[in-house]
């Protein structure tokens, strides 16, 4: 897994004056409504191997995988195969005519920030974009833990951020096609234990013809962010 940026917000600033970049510190995370850094101290440079041996599992590397990462601009491949939250099997090819806002969660993930704020902005989101396009816009989250997250875990799911599913689905399928769809979208994940996944984010937005629009890294987008840029590709549509 190819490093990677995920920020923690500290309690109080100034924990980290005293930092430079490439010291080895220890912290514990504290998650209730949000995350952030409740303790912070540095360690011994000797504490932390530069190499230290593999004790993760990987469920993919877009760097390893051989699946060529897509850029703005770029087709996403028709023929990619999902199960939605009924079971049923769809291709991205599918949403073809449609302007599509897809994402990745997994439906364990215990930080506020990551996958539950994604779903959020999701729930925000849906009815700004089912008032103006009604079912031309869809929103797309595809879980990349199908071993845990079955049709029925994401109905689940589903339930607790939205009741309609004709302009929201939520996504497994085959472990091959998940790791397909995160290696296109450069999405990281490595399991870190029996249901933790450390992971990166990626929110993207395809037009009606199948091409990226847009892409957000991160999760400092909103849902106003992603509203306009709809707007903008429905307009040039």
């Amino acid at each position: 897994m190819p490093p990677m940026i995920m920020p923690l917000p500290v309690a109080d600033s100034s924990m980290t004056a005293p930092l430079e970049k490439g010291d080895a510190v220890q912290f514990r995370l504290a998650v209730g409504d949000s995350a952030s850094i409740i303790a912070l101290r540095t360690l011994p440079d000797t504490a932390v191997a530069r190499n230290p041996a593999r004790t993760t599992t990987p469920i993919k590397s877009a760097a390893d995988g051989g699946t060529q990462m897509l850029q703005q601009g770029d087709r996403v491949p028709a023929g990619l195969t999902l199960t939605n939250q009924a079971g049923e099997s769809f291709r991205i090819g599918d949403y073809r005519g449609q302007t599509l806002v897809l994402t990745f969660i997994y439906t364990r993930c215990p930080l506020p920030t990551y996958c539950p704020l994604m779903s959020k902005q999701f729930a925000a989101l849906q009815p700004q974009l089912r008032e103006r396009y009604g079912e031309e816009a869809q929103l797309l989250s595809i879980s990349f833990d199908p071993a845990y997250d079955t049709p029925q875990v994401l109905r689940e799911y589903a339930s607790k951020y939205t009741d309609r599913l004709d302009t929201w689905t939520f996504a497994t399928g085959d472990s091959s096609q998940v790791e397909r769809a995160t290696g296109l979208f450069g999405v990281h994940a490595q399991k870190t234990g029996s249901e933790e996944i450390t992971h990166n984010l990626t929110t993207a937005l395809i037009g009606s013809e199948g091409h990226v629009r847009r892409l957000w890294r991160g999760n400092d987008w909103t849902p106003e962010d992603v509203r306009q840029a709809v707007a903008q590709v429905a307009e040039a549509s």
